[in-house]
Parts: C-alpha cells; structure tokens; sequence
C-alpha cells in the first residue's frame, strides 16, 4: 500500500499580466512542507520547474487552456528528474496559458500541503544582475569566508568557516536586503535576487559521540527491531529490520510528517538525514513497512540524543560534560583538560 501525501498549489490567472507576481525559485511552504517554483517564458515555450527536497511522483489532474481554446492535461507535457527532485512542465503556445483548476503535486508524506489561493502565475525576467555578498566576521569565536563577492540570482555560493581552538561553527546566517533570511545547507546557499549579509556564530568545541535509542515491536504477525541514532555531526540514522516479506512501496520513515524512502537491503533499510538536530529537541517519527497481507506504522517518541543503552549515558549528558573539555598538543603528546584536570591517551583508553 502506497501512501502519499497530496500538495495543492492553485495557479489562478486568466491571462498572464505584468503586474502578476514573478516567480523564480520561489520558495513555496506549508507547515514542514516546502517546494520552490519557477515559471519562465523561453522563446515560444512556457516552462514550469517544481523542485523539492523529498521525491516527487508526479501530478494529479490539472488541467489549461492553451492556445487560446484547447483543453489540456498538464501531465502530457511533465517530465520528471532522474533524481525525482524536480519536475519540468513545457509547452508551446501561441497565448498565455489559462489554469483552470489546481495543479496537484504529487510527493511522499500524509499531511495535506493545503491551497494557497494567491498565488499567480508569472513569468520569470532574466536577471544578469551581479548582487553583492557582505561577509561580517563574527565577534569571537572564528572568521569565515564566502566563495564569491558578487553573484547573479540563483548561483550557488559555498561558505567556509575556520573555528579558533577550542571552538566551532553553531549556526549561518544569512539575509537579504529585506531582512528575510536565506536558507544554508550544509554551507551552500542560492544567491537570491538581492544583496545579501553573510555572518555565523561558534560555540565551545563537543566531542559528541553517538546516542542510539531503540526497540522490537510487533505488528500484525510481523516482528520489527528498529533505532534511530544521533551521530557525531549531529545528523541521525534510522534504522528498521523485519521477518516478513516485504510487498509494495519501499520502508519509510516519517520525519516530521514528510515521508523519507529508506535505502533497503535484504531485510534492513535505513535512512540517514541531511539535516542536523540539536540534542534535547522533541522529534517524533515513526516508520512504515508494507509487507505480505499486511502493514505496519511503528510510532516512536524520541527525544534527540536520547539512549536507552544502560552503558552509554544520553548525548545530552555526555554533550554538557564534554562542553567543559578542551585538548591540546604539548611535546608531541595530546592532552585532555576536562574541568581542569589534564589526562593523556594511552593505548585505546584516556587516563
């Protein structure tokens, strides 16, 4: 049994006007679910790109004119990625297309995108405008540094921080000339249609080490031993084994209400996040395995870092005492101070 969650997005626009709202990489974003949007007028082709985070599978029915009176399906014009990370929808047309009912985006979750009823369609300007990039050093903790000075709209900047000793990077920051701020994955980011500030702050150096939290359920006949572990650059890792025959869709995990595929082998998947979480942060989740007659949705409340492993204490407990921990290289020999006592590496073991 295939589960997936339905994103509405109403297109209302009769005619395409100047003064419609121009959408390029325009992020689009309901509760946890985001999509970015661009439409583009590329000679006498209409181009439509939907891009996302998650898997898309595609549309429902939605339907146009075009050409003035033809009434047409738009899934006859989709193709989608390799990747299934973006869809591009591109026709010809002699008139400005007419959407006359939603346009339904079809991608992994159970939770409704819901109906935006202001969006308009509009056409993307090309926009060779070198935007500048203002990096402000933070007060304390280390200096970092942007790949580029100026950028046109939608290039992809990278961003290096370099962390004093003892210390490393918390957070990005960066903003627009409006003050919204711009989305940083894993250090990259999309320069905007504007001039942006770039700044960061550090913190005082942990030496995380990984949280496991796990259990058995069973469901329905089918025995599950699963875990979610917190890793030491603060992503996790889901992980799900079954005894029975799998049938259907792939094993998900559900994270904050959008599905995730898992990477199965035999009988095991497991899935591991891009994003980072901070320990302590409430995170329910749970998975979802079809097999033979039957499906199962294990619920878990997890807290991140959170252990049930009598001899591992919780990576929030382990983070506040490493919190107080520094190291340091004297004579060739590497020395731990923890809450001023110094201790030395031998072998395996710290003493």
């Amino acid at each position: 049994m295939k589960k997936s969650v339905l994103l509405t997005l109403a297109l209302v626009a009769a005619t395409l006007l100047a003064s419609a709202k121009q959408y390029c990489h325009e992020p689009l974003t309901q509760g946890n679910n985001t999509i970015y949007l661009t439409c583009e007028l590329l000679s006498s082709t209409y181009t439509m790109t939907i891009e996302a985070d998650v898997d898309l599978a595609g549309l429902g029915g939605s339907f146009m004119h075009l050409n003035g009176t033809e009434v047409h399906d738009l899934r006859e014009f989709l193709t989608i990625a390799p990747d299934k990370k973006s869809m591009t929808i591109a026709f010809a047309s002699s008139t400005a297309p007419n959407f006359y009912t939603p346009l339904y985006v079809m991608m992994p979750g159970e939770v409704n995108f819901g109906m935006l009823t202001d969006v308009e369609w509009g056409l993307c300007s090309i926009d060779d405008t070198e935007y500048t990039i203002t990096v402000v050093q933070p007060a304390e903790g280390g200096t970092i540094s942007a790949s580029l000075q100026k950028a046109t709209y939608g290039t992809q900047v990278t961003l290096t921080a370099t962390p004093n000793e003892g210390k490393q990077l918390y957070k990005w920051l960066v903003t627009d000339a409006e003050d919204n701020e711009v989305s940083v994955n894993k250090g990259k980011f999309n320069m905007p249609a504007s001039n942006v500030t770039v700044t960061a702050t550090f913190r005082d150096e942990l030496h995380l080490i990984p949280a496991t939290f796990s259990g058995k359920s069973q469901v329905a006949g089918a025995n599950f031993t699963w875990s979610v572990t917190r890793n030491v650059d603060q992503t996790l890792t889901f992980a799900i084994s079954w005894d029975k025959a799998l049938e259907g869709t792939v094993p998900q995990v559900c994270i904050n209400d959008v599905f995730m595929n898992m990477h199965q082998q035999g009988q095991s998947a497991t899935y591991t996040t891009s994003d980072t979480y901070e320990d302590g942060t409430e995170l329910p989740f749970f998975f979802y395995v079809a097999y033979t007659g039957d499906a199962a949705r294990i619920d878990v409340s997890y807290t991140v870092g959170e252990t049930n492993d009598p001899n591992q204490g919780s990576a929030v407990e382990n983070a506040q005492t490493e919190s107080a921990t520094s190291k340091v290289m004297i004579d060739g020999q590497l020395l731990i101070i923890r809450d001023g006592v110094v201790y030395t590496i031998q072998g395996a073991q710290v003493r």
